[in-house]
């Protein structure tokens, strides 16, 4: 079952040592058996194209405009495929029942 945990303070990254915009633990594991964590920090990631363009999204404060949200949630989607990608996991789209 997914669990969506809120706190005020996120881990520092992993890489840096630098504040992070959000850490995610995905519900499948590495190749290790370990759970996967995607962190997505605006010093590491610029280069990355969804978590480049998902970190501009956030710290330009576009996280916060309601309207935006739709386009935020998107966003974020595409940063997760991309995190996971790099585990080896990929996006399935459920195919359509016939009508």
């Amino acid at each position: 079952m997914a669990q969506v945990v809120i706190s005020d303070r996120l881990p520092l990254c992993s890489r840096c040592r630098g504040a992070l915009l959000t850490s995610i633990v995905m519900p499948q594991n590495d190749e290790h058996g370990r759970p996967i964590h995607l962190e997505l920090c605006a010093a590491c990631d610029s280069d990355r194209p969804a978590a480049g363009t998902v970190s501009r999204f956030f710290v330009n404060g576009h996280g916060r405009d309601t309207a935006r949200a739709k386009q935020g949630a998107l966003l974020v989607m595409e940063w997760t495929k991309e995190g996971m990608a790099a585990h080896g996991w990929f996006w399935e789209q459920k195919p359509s029942l016939p009508d």
